[in-house]
C-alpha cells in the first residue's frame, strides 16, 4: 500500500494538472475572444464608414436632385433678365424657389409677359417672345410639383443586406425627410 507521502504527491500532482488546464483553457479562450472582439471592431469600423459613405452621396444627390420644372423655370427667367425691364425681373427674382409672388404680383407678371410676348421691338428675340409666352405655364408646373413634394410623406430608403436575402438578418430601413 502506499503511504501517505506518496499520496499526498499524487493528489498534489492531479491538483496541480487540474489547475494548470483550467488555467491555459481560460487564457486561450480570453485570448481567441480578443482576437474575436478585433474582428468584430474592424468590420463595425469598416461598415461605420460605409454608412457614412453612404450617407454623404445620398445627401449629394438630394441636393443635386431639383424638380424638372423649376429648372426649366430658372433657364426661362434667365432669358427674360433684362436690365431694361426693372419691375419684371424684380417679379421674376420672387419666382423662386420658393416661390414668394403674391396673387396681385403673379397677376402683374402675367401682364408683363403678356406685353413682352407680343412686343415688336427689334431688340427682343423671338426665343425671348416664346420664353415669355411659355413661363406663367412653367410657373404653374413648377408650383405644382413643389406642392407635391412639400406635401408628400417622408421618403424611405431600404437598404437590404446580403444577409437579409439568405436569412438571418432584417432589412434596415431608414427614414429620409425632405430638407
Amino acid at each position: 500500500m502506499m503511504n501517505q507521502a506518496t499520496l499526498n504527491s499524487v493528489f498534489l500532482a492531479l491538483v496541480g494538472s487540474g489547475l494548470t488546464f483550467l488555467a491555459s483553457w481560460y487564457w486561450f479562450q480570453r485570448n481567441a475572444a480578443v482576437e474575436r472582439a478585433k474582428v468584430i471592431q474592424a468590420g463595425h469600423a469598416a461598415l461605420l464608414q460605409r454608412v457614412s459613405d453612404v450617407e454623404n452621396k445620398i445627401a449629394l444627390v438630394n441636393q443635386a436632385v431639383i424638380p424638372i420644372s423649376t429648372a426649366f423655370q430658372a433657364l426661362l427667367i434667365k432669358e427674360l433678365t433684362h436690365y431694361h425691364t426693372p419691375e419684371m425681373d424684380a417679379l421674376m427674382r420672387e419666382i423662386g424657389p420658393p416661390c414668394t409672388l403674391s396673387a396681385e404680383k403673379e397677376r402683374r407678371l402675367g401682364e408683363l409677359l403678356a406685353a413682352r410676348s407680343l412686343d415688336d421691338d427689334p431688340l427682343i428675340s423671338e426665343s425671348e417672345r416664346d420664353a415669355a409666352t411659355i413661363l406663367p405655364y412653367v410657373i404653374k408646373r413648377a408650383k405644382a410639383e413643389a406642392d407635391v413634394l412639400d406635401n408628400a410623406a417622408a421618403l424611405k430608403l431600404k437598404l437590404v443586406t446580403v444577409g437579409a436575402i439568405m436569412g438571418g438578418f432584417p432589412p434596415f430601413e431608414s427614414k429620409q425627410s425632405e430638407s
